[in-house]
């Protein structure tokens, strides 16, 4: 997964939420089926900046990938190749652009210790 720097400097909720929500993130970017990269504001924009995507891939051979896109009132599913293709090449990118993995983990520490510190 790529996440935006914005996404996680952006604030919903009181700082305690804030906390608790970057710590879930770094519990599970160390899952080991999990690879979750940041994409840091100094990359600038980048070609997923019009929106969130996910790309939907099944085990099984003859079942496509899909390209799901959810909107305020609705969802989008493309499955059409020449579709699919392009969000692929996107997502490409995204993970050349962003932070490695271990580099994405010490990233959101960076975030939570920097904009969260633990208090007593």
């Amino acid at each position: 997964m790529a996440l935006d720097e914005a996404a996680l400097r952006r604030p919903l909720g009181d700082q305690k939420i804030q906390r608790a929500q970057l710590l879930h993130l770094i519990e599970i970017a160390q899952r080991p089926n999990v690879i979750l990269q940041v994409v840091p504001f100094d990359v600038g924009g980048h070609a997923a900046a019009g929106g969130p995507f996910t790309i939907l891939r099944f085990s099984q051979p003859d079942l496509p990938d899909v390209v799901y896109l959810e909107h305020l009132t609705n969802a989008v599913y493309l499955d059409r190749n020449r579709d699919t293709v392009e969000y692929l090449e996107i997502m490409d990118n995204l993970c050349i652009q962003a932070e490695s993995p271990t580099g994405s983990i010490s990233f959101l520490r960076r975030i939570l210790n920097e904009s969260y510190p633990q208090t007593n």
